[in-house]
């Protein structure tokens, strides 16, 4: 009877909550993001990996698993994982559909580049966007109005610790501005540096980190190079006094080193996301793996 009573007593006690907001995003860079506006409130689990083309990613049975047992879902929005409606639609869950609380764009509120204008859209231009340039997370300006985001949608999911959410946002914002203005005094002595690019992933990162596209390996979105094109390609940087040609991780690199070669400079893989290399395994760790992999270049071609 004493340890009937025992029993009673421990399960009328109170409890301390062990709950938290389940969230499941596209990339690791949206999660490491959740994490710092959610600290302990947050369990969070990423569908991608760091390496991958986020256009490309082949849905698996458990990513449905997943995002059954979440209460929010982050993803890029626009055009940029075309493989989220289906595994949505798979998912059969109504308050992770467009315009429930689980949903979450972080496109919202970002000042989008490269947006097609009407008529320009056709299978010809290859894989364009039709929405602009969805690669907007490699600006660290704007992964502060994702975190703002995050931060809000996150409220609106456990109202109970949206003044948490809200100082772990505005602690991360405050960091990020210290950050980027270390990034940009280490790159400005440089001044504007004509560079390819491989993909068009870079314009963000390149708008804000002084650098200047002046060639692209790809013809067109997602069009592997020809001959002719890698050759007018290198003409066009040489032309332009470009020695630099950044890759991502999933990038052809043979082409890229070719033509970085035939320019008279050099390739550098940067990296596109959260842990698209060891390394980078945070937000602030891909900016400062980026600007520092850059110095290296520029020091190496005497830029």
């Amino acid at each position: 009877m004493r340890w009937f009573l025992i029993a009673i007593v421990i399960l009328l006690e109170p409890t301390a909550s062990v709950a938290v907001v389940r969230v499941v995003t596209t990339t690791p860079t949206h999660a490491d993001l959740v994490r710092k506006v959610g600290g302990d409130h947050v369990e969070v689990e990423c569908l991608m990996r760091g390496p991958e083309n986020p256009h490309n990613v082949i849905p698996k049975p458990s990513f449905i698993i997943k995002l059954r047992k979440s209460d929010l879902f982050v993803h890029t929005g626009l055009d940029a994982e075309p493989w989220v409606p289906v595994l949505l639609k798979s998912a059969r869950k109504e308050h992770l559909l467009p315009g429930a609380r689980g949903y979450l764009d972080l496109s919202r509120g970002i000042a989008l580049k490269e947006v097609p204008k009407r008529g320009e859209l056709s299978r010809a231009q290859g894989d364009i966007h039709v929405y602009g340039n969805p690669h907007y997370a490699l600006d660290p300006l704007n992964g502060i109005r994702m975190a703002r985001t995050i931060a809000e949608a996150l409220a609106r999911v456990d109202a109970d610790h949206a003044e948490v959410f809200e100082a772990n946002y505005e602690a991360f914002a405050r960091r990020m501005h210290q950050l980027v203005g270390k990034w940009l005094s280490l790159l400005e002595p440089h001044g504007t540096v004509p560079v390819a690019t491989y993909h068009r992933s870079w314009s963000y990162f390149m708008d804000r980190f002084y650098l200047e596209q002046v060639a692209e390996v790809e013809p067109k979105p997602g069009i592997a190079p020809g001959p002719k094109h890698l050759t007018d390609c290198v003409a066009r940087m040489k032309a332009h006094g470009a020695r630099i040609v950044i890759l991502t991780t999933f990038s052809n690199e043979k082409n890229g080193r070719l033509v970085a070669q035939r320019a008279g400079g050099k390739a550098v893989i940067l990296a596109q996301e959260v842990h698209a290399f060891p390394e980078v395994d945070s937000y602030e760790e891909l900016f400062e793996y980026n600007a520092q992999a850059l110095l290296a270049v520029y020091q190496e071609l005497g830029i």
